[in-house]
């Protein structure tokens, strides 16, 4: 029992990185109060001013996000920088409270804007913004200010040698916790796939599993990300560790689909739950011991009720072991490696910039997604500190706060609805919480201050996977803080939630009413996107296997599709979540199609090209030619389609009946060239029903209005 709640909780934190991001957080905040309370009162200070070090350290933490190690110590080195100025400037300028708060719009625009020019400018933009806001909370003397910034430079140092020495992430310590996730993984899948075969008609236990399979999904593509990094490696051993990693997710998936296709066909043409029930029950066992289960289950029901029965479970049983053996496979590779490949990571940042720079040139004015955005958090915080003055003129500040961390990372209108529902849920059950802790524990500072950091901790535990999480804890510690400072009452943690509230209130009049972007519109452009992606790959790869006769690149290609499938899921996740069942139905089907479409790709990755070896030159042109088409007919789905959809359908159609012409007069046994083959049908199918569900004319409307005219 120990043992499968251990699993859960390694598969639900890829590689460690929550726990440890968590932890790097609460030691930093800790050893930097450490440091400066008692430098500050020897410095006869006042004590509040460790809280500048506390958020640079924070910040330094989770916000630093650049792509190499040189340039993220970089960054945490300039994160007093921002934040010094916008003390000292709002320090100056604190004698024209209207100057001030106009000035603060102004620093909340450009902490927002700037971080169009990458990762870095997002974190000292973040920290610029929390200076001037401490600034006005705090209302410092100019004389505090010295303190102020060595209580930043002192964060940013303790960060710093946590993230980069004491605690750092290096790639072949994230490999080998990947490995560790992944196998956990692989084993909550099948407990998953188990629960599903019990209960068939269970829709829960379905989207379970499906929420499994896109957490192995994700954790692949991090780990294959991780390999590029491992620069003690030559490429053939990164492409072994990178095929390993594919080969357990190949196996997952095309397990999934057979299993889930035995449970639902009627009629008893495919095995029962309880037939596929042994098989599950042996997960812990050897491949080999489950292949054995398999053949002994497929002979008793040849037996006993049919040989096509008995054929799906041995191929069932084969699944479960390839999967258990390519699992295996990857938790015996351990690379000897412990630097970080400073050349790649620089010329990947290098491309993000090319391309940055690309997608800028597109876009001017209001259309740049920066702008609009810098504008509507302007627009929100300017409506909160009025609200918030309104509800109380000392403590408006909750209300600006929360209206400008709703919109981080919230790139449409739905995504800032729930985070700002969310952020007032943590609020609300946080205000309880604070009321109940920090009334038992008033009074002893040593349970004060452990609580304190366990808030911390579990707070930035679930950064990314509960915001509502993160909120309760954060406003619980609120509740110990003014119990320490001995300003706490009921009344103070009510008007945090009705400033809270207050401040939500006006993201989302912001992100309605100013220059909105729709969640729908952010869908259909990820879906285009999806889709470019994938006429790449394939226009890519067809372009390889018709010149050189290989296919070597088309794993990286890949991956790539699978980061924009991760986008698109992100952008759909408001619309599928909270709303009815009719709108969710609908937009869970047309994700499951795309979801097909990146899952065949991957497929014919691994399986291309070893087709490529076995076949002459002649078929290896008319894979090419095929690829190509079905490149055409994903563009024609998009804004940028050079030919109708029925046309470049039509092409591709008729470019794998040629090919089923080959493959039927050269073998009857299934080789991979049948498998690509079929691979490339389902592929085209899918099209097919991307293609209706955007009401564009399919083949099959072309086949229909042919035969009425011939009638």
């Amino acid at each position: 029992m120990w043992s499968e709640w251990w699993n859960r909780f390694v598969a639900s934190d890829p590689a460690l990185r929550r726990l440890r991001t968590a932890f790097r957080v609460a030691l930093s905040t800790a050893l930097t109060l450490l440091i400066m309370l008692p430098l500050l009162a020897w410095w006869e200070q006042p004590l509040t001013n460790a809280i500048i070090g506390a958020i640079v350290a924070i910040q330094s933490s989770v916000s630093v996000k650049d792509s190499t190690d040189r340039q993220r110590r970089i960054t945490t080195l300039l994160m007093p920088l921002p934040i010094t100025a916008s003390l000292a400037l709002s320090t100056a300028i604190s004698p024209w409270p209207v100057g001030n708060i106009l000035v603060f719009l102004v620093v909340i625009f450009l902490a927002t804007y700037i971080r169009r020019f990458g990762p870095r400018y997002f974190a000292l933009g973040m920290v610029g913004f929390f200076g001037y806001f401490f600034a006005m909370f705090l209302r410092p003397d100019p004389p505090q200010l010295p303190s102020m910034a060595v209580a930043a430079g002192c964060g940013a140092l303790v960060a710093l040698v946590l993230r980069f020495l004491v605690l750092h992430d290096d790639p072949q310590g994230i490999l080998s916790r990947g490995r560790r996730t992944l196998r956990a993984q692989v084993h909550g899948l099948l407990h998953a796939l188990r629960d599903v075969v019990r209960n068939p008609k269970s829709s829960q236990r379905r989207r379970q599993l499906r929420i499994r399979s896109m957490r192995l999904n994700e954790t692949a593509l991090m780990l294959e990300s991780t390999v590029q990094q491992l620069d003690s490696l030559d490429e053939s051993d990164r492409e072994n560790l990178r095929q390993r990693i594919l080969d357990i997710e190949l196996a997952a998936e095309n397990l999934l689909a057979p299993f889930l296709r035995a449970i639902d066909t009627p009629g008893g043409a495919m095995p029962l739950p309880h037939d596929l029930r042994p098989l599950l029950e042996m997960l812990g066992t050897d491949p080999t011991e489950i292949r054995h289960i398999g053949r002994n289950v497929a002979d008793r029901l040849e037996q006993e009720e049919s040989a096509e029965v008995a054929m799906t479970i041995r191929r069932l049983g084969t699944g479960i072991a390839e999967l258990a053996t390519a699992t295996a496979e990857l938790g015996s590779s351990s690379p000897d490696t412990d630097r970080h490949d400073e050349r790649n990571g620089t010329e990947d940042e290098e491309d993000t910039d090319e391309e940055r720079a690309g997608d800028t040139a597109e876009e001017t004015g209001l259309q740049r997604p920066e702008v609009r955005t810098a504008i509507q958090v302007t627009c929100a915080t300017g409506l909160a500190i009025v609200l918030g003055q309104l509800i109380s003129p000392n403590r408006w500040y909750w209300a600006v706060i929360t209206a400008f961390v709703v919109f981080i990372s919230a790139h449409s209108r739905g995504e800032l609805l729930v985070r700002a529902w969310q952020r007032t849920a943590g609020t609300v059950l946080g205000v309880v919480a604070g009321i109940l802790v920090a009334g038992q524990v008033v009074g002893h500072p040593a349970t004060e201050l452990a609580l304190i950091l366990l808030c911390v901790f579990l707070a930035f535990y679930f950064l990314g996977y509960s915001y509502a999480a993160m909120t309760f804890f954060l406003t619980t510690m609120l509740g110990i803080v003014y119990g320490i400072l001995g300003t706490f009452t009921i009344t103070v943690l009510g008007t945090r939630l009705v400033e809270t509230a207050a401040g939500a209130a006006s993201g989302i009049f912001a992100a309605l009413v100013i220059l909105p972007t729709r969640t729908r519109s952010i869908v259909k452009a990820r879906s285009e996107d999806f889709l470019l992606c994938l006429r790449d790959v394939l226009r890519g790869t067809g372009t390889e296997a018709g010149t050189r006769g290989t296919v070597t690149s088309m794993r990286e290609s890949v991956r790539e599709l699978d980061d924009r499938l991760h986008r698109l899921r992100s952008g759909v996740r408001p619309l599928t979540n909270y709303r009815l069942r009719p709108h969710r139905s609908q937009l869970d089907r047309w994700l499951t199609m795309v979801d097909g479409c990146a899952y065949y790709v991957r497929n014919l990755a691994s399986v291309l090209p070893s087709t490529m070896e076995m076949v002459d030159a002649d078929t290896r042109e008319r894979l090419a030619e095929t690829l190509w088409e079905t490149a055409d007919a994903a563009e024609s789905l998009t804004g940028e389609a050079s030919r109708e959809f029925r046309e470049a359908l039509q092409a591709a159609c008729a470019r794998t009946e040629s090919l089923h012409d080959i493959v039927e007069s050269v073998t009857s046994d299934p080789t991979s060239l049948h498998r690509t083959l079929n691979l490339l049908d389902r592929l085209i199918q899918l099209l097919q029903d991307l293609a209706t569900a955007l009401a564009v004319p399919t083949w099959r409307d072309l086949q229909d209005s042919t035969a009425t005219t011939a009638r």
